[in-house]
């Protein structure tokens, strides 16, 4: 009886240690995912102190508590957020993507802004295909770890980790690319800029209320030249912003019918960095660069446009209606 109960004793002590957490390996765990410290516990638990199964199993039940979390905040109405833009290393193709949630207070959360700027950079990948704009659900389908953009498998899985993440409803609402993704545009450089840029975790991705991307076209290729074509898009994506063009060229905007003022039209704009208009600007560039310098394209997005708000309370009617109550 004695040796049976001492066995028993040694068994249980046995599974003790085996289940017992690795300080070390906790550490790194929460140095490579910085969860809370009782989840990062039951990742090592459910995984026999394996750091790399223990990222997995906090993957999965991420996906899991996000898409519960989704399930019931799906429906409630997202307003906020932000625009964030991604230009490739080689300035030939660049993004943007327009992601809203609930509140401001998540909007300049700096999770929401990585997983903002993470879908820009997935949707890169969409440059050159059949217009500037991209289907929400193609884009939501896609593939986003492959691209090192987010750590999620897709584009989707990423929202609906931020939803559990973040607690809030989350939409991405929509999504354009300017250029040519993959090589394709040796003739085309990008510029992007986001307005009322809030920072990520990292201090470089960032999200704001407006932002534009331009693709300036040349046959000029040398390293300086790009160079000069680059500081022109990125300048002109400043211009979209602020003044809101509808159209490239004068042309456009008379085949439209001439709808609102001719500045309507990118080219006939008083360039915002001096020298007169932006075709006059792009004229002189192509003197210097002896080349012609043309804007290809251009995507403006702006945070909840088009949206209907609710009207704000007015408080003394409110303060009236309680009194007579």
């Amino acid at each position: 009886m004695w040796a049976a109960r001492a066995t028993a004793r040694r068994l249980l002590a046995a599974r003790a240690y085996a289940t017992k957490v690795d300080i070390g390996a906790l550490r790194r765990l929460r140095q490579l995912n910085p969860v809370p410290l009782g989840k990062a516990k039951e990742a090592l638990l459910s995984s026999d102190n394996d750091v790399d199964r223990a990222l997995a199993w906090l993957e999965s039940d991420a996906v899991a508590a996000g898409a519960q979390r989704a399930a019931k905040v799906r429906g409630r109405a997202a307003r906020e957020g932000g625009v964030a833009v991604h230009v490739n290393g080689e300035r030939t193709a660049a993004a943007i993507v327009e992601v809203l949630c609930e509140t401001d207070f998540v909007a300049r959360n700096a999770a929401f802004v990585d997983l903002a700027a993470g879908i820009a950079r997935a949707a890169v990948r969409f440059a050159g295909r059949a217009g500037a704009e991209i289907d929400v659900g193609r884009l939501a389908a896609a593939a986003a770890a492959a691209a090192g953009a987010l750590e999620s498998r897709t584009v989707g899985e990423a929202v609906t980790e931020g939803i559990g993440r973040l607690g809030e409803n989350i939409v991405l609402r929509r999504a354009a690319a300017v250029g040519a993704a993959g090589g394709a545009g040796a003739d085309v450089t990008v510029g992007g800029y986001v307005h009322g840029a809030v920072a990520g975790s990292d201090g470089a991705a960032a999200a704001g209320k407006i932002g534009a991307v331009v693709a300036v076209r040349s046959a000029a290729r040398s390293a300086e030249h790009r160079a000069a074509l680059g500081r022109l898009a990125a300048r002109l994506a400043q211009q979209v912003v602020g003044f809101a063009p509808r159209f490239v060229t004068r042309a456009e905007w008379e085949r439209a019918g001439s709808p609102g003022p001719e500045t309507a039209a990118l080219e006939a704009q008083e360039f915002l960095f001096g020298g007169g208009t932006v075709a006059e600007a792009l004229a002189r560039l192509s003197r210097e660069l002896a080349a012609p310098v043309e804007v290809a394209s251009f995507v403006r997005l702006e945070r909840g446009e088009g949206i209907e708000k609710p009207p704000q309370p007015d408080f003394a009617s409110e303060v009236r209606q309680q009194l007579q109550q």
